[in-house]
């Protein structure tokens, strides 16, 4: 029997009980505990990371087999379709491109050729056939960032009109937590940053330098990102784009600026001062890109449940999981599926599971719950943004956005990590949510890695939406104390974003099962709470938030 025939069923009086208790009464608050299926967990992991889904690649028959996969299970949990009250599917039109690049650099003594994929990897937005570029100025940037509100502008006293742009990934080094948020990435490192910052301020091309210790990961996680079929949300007439934006490895940069009469380890620690000043080098910098182009729709798959209070039901809580990956690779001799067990089929099956959870209880939560599994997260949060761009529920009167993306696999933990909790008055829940469960919440265990920038809540939280990343900690119960920490190094040395992320019938999954049930819990109680949860004073998207409030009450 469906959702919405089980509802007919319900008396109005029990209705309005729990309407007038706010639906948290400890029965009610009682039906949480164990309420995630493990082995239903394990079926749906088991089947999105499996080879028939070929790596749910956005715009490829293993990607639209993975929507539909998710679209029948929300349908089978009872779920309405949510897009137009008659589709689990949001299109997403993507313009997806092979890349075929060059790069050169020339001074006056040598001329570099770099090899594709081994020393570079580099690409466009410009949806042209053709992209080339010659001969052009080359500037050392540091770290090419200009945050007026850390006094910091590394594009001070140079024009760059035209120009290309070497810079280092991350941000400046800093103990210091009032200054770029200390050993913390803030959105200032994220290369997305780097490149649209480059492209307001006029430049032609960016060349970031990848060092293993700055990214936090390695090369090849950046050769197999890169080097396949890049996802784009076509940009609006007038959106400043880069002709070029590359990665080169560290060894290139090292020996190109030693030719020029710079010594790299130097202008690294020059790059971590207030009085760095961009370089002009004895450079200059080619390139061209042949592009193979075609447009395709990719859907974001979303599901609601209807709120039952008569007034908050407007209003909506947002859980999203990205499903998809990166495809395969024809090129590798015999695995080439990039299965993406970890990332993300883990936090898609936990969504599916928490939406089967919410569907069976027996009353209504007060707001609408959404549920939806997002595509095209691995070519830049292009799906969430998209969602952010086209809501189906007025972002103004959407409380909070959950967001599920690699969910720890290894065994439960003692700790739960909130990330971004702090950042808004969700935290307060959360710490209710921890109390009721009997886990510690941790602080950031990667700080340096700016997850909270690098998922789909982030693309929630550009338009004004609190939105918290769940993740577990390292503190694994049974397990050595730096067990945890090894896991998750092993991870991203090995396997992230590599054919080796693949499912594990080892995995207990009870740490799936423990992220689950926080966040079955979590959802529920800010999908009761009398008030819309708000950003702290200070924070950068507390403004967005209350313009976004402004405008829905004018109208």
């Amino acid at each position: 029997m469906s959702f919405n025939h089980r509802i007919a069923f319900f008396s109005p009086l029990l209705f309005f009980i729990c309407i007038q208790s706010s639906c948290t009464s400890p029965e009610t608050v009682g039906r949480l505990d164990g309420a995630i299926k493990l082995e239903r967990l394990r079926t749906h992991l088991q089947a999105l990371a499996d080879d028939a889904m070929e790596g749910r690649a956005p715009g490829t028959p293993g990607g639209q087999l993975a929507a539909r996969y998710i679209a029948e299970q929300f349908k089978k949990a009872g779920l309405l379709p949510a897009v137009g009250d008659s589709s689990y599917f949001q299109n997403v039109t993507l313009m997806g491109v092979t890349h075929q690049p060059t790069l050169s650099f020339r001074n006056r003594n040598k001329n570099w050729e770099l090899i594709p994929g081994e020393q570079f990897v580099g690409c466009t937005k410009l949806d042209t056939s053709t992209v080339t570029v010659r001969n052009l100025d080359a500037v050392f940037m540091g770290y090419g960032i200009d945050a007026p509100e850390f006094q910091w502008n590394d594009y001070a006293g140079v024009e760059v009109t035209g120009k290309a742009l070497l810079m280092l990934v991350n941000e400046p080094p800093s103990e210091d937590s009032t200054f770029f948020a200390g050993p913390a990435l803030t959105y200032y490192g994220r290369w997305s940053y780097k490149y649209e910052e480059a492209a307001r301020k006029g430049a032609a091309a960016v060349i970031l330098i990848h060092t293993t210790p700055l990214a936090g990961y390695g090369w090849n996680v950046v050769q197999n990102s890169r080097s396949k079929e890049q996802f784009y949300v076509k940009s609006s007439p007038g959106t400043p784009l880069l002709s070029l934006e590359s990665w080169i490895t560290q060894e290139v940069a090292e020996k190109i600026f030693q030719e020029s009469g710079f010594d790299f380890s130097e202008l690294l620690a020059q790059a971590g001062s207030r009085e760095f000043r961009p370089m002009m080098q004895p450079l200059r910098v080619s390139a061209s890109i042949n592009n193979t182009i075609r447009f395709m729709e990719s859907p974001n798959v979303i599901a609601k449940l209807a709120g039952g209070d008569p007034v908050l039901k407007e209003q909506c809580l947002i859980y999203t999981a990205h499903y998809d990956h990166l495809g395969k690779n024809e090129a590798l001799p015999e695995d080439n599926i990039y299965n993406g067990a970890f990332d993300n089929a883990s936090g898609t099956a936990t969504l599916i599971e928490i939406a089967y959870e919410f569907a069976s209880l027996p009353l209504r939560p007060k707001r609408t719950i959404l549920f939806a599994a997002v595509t095209a997260e691995e070519s830049g949060l292009l799906g969430s943004q998209f969602y952010a761009q086209h809501p189906l529920c007025p972002l103004a009167k959407t409380a909070a956005n959950l967001n599920l993306d690699g969910v720890n696999t290894w065994g439960k933990t003692y700790d739960i990590v909130p990330r971004g909790a702090e950042r808004s008055t969700i935290l307060e829940t959360v710490k209710k949510a921890a109390a009721e469960m009997q886990v510690k919440l941790a602080p950031d265990p990667m700080p340096e890695q700016g997850l909270f920038f690098r998922s789909d809540q982030f693309s929630l939280a550009k338009v004004g939406v609190p939105a918290v990343f769940i993740t577990a900690g390292f503190n694994y119960v049974g397990k050595p104390q730096n067990w945890g920490k090894q896991i998750m190094d092993e991870y991203i040395q090995l396997r992230y974003h590599g054919v080796d992320d693949e499912y594990d019938p080892a995995w207990s999954l009870e740490g799936t099962k423990q992220i689950g049930q926080f966040a079955l819990r979590l959802g529920w109680h800010l999908a009761n709470a009398e008030k819309m949860p708000e950003w702290n004073d200070g924070e950068a998207f507390k403004r967005v938030r209350e313009q976004s409030l402004r405008l829905s009450a004018m109208n």
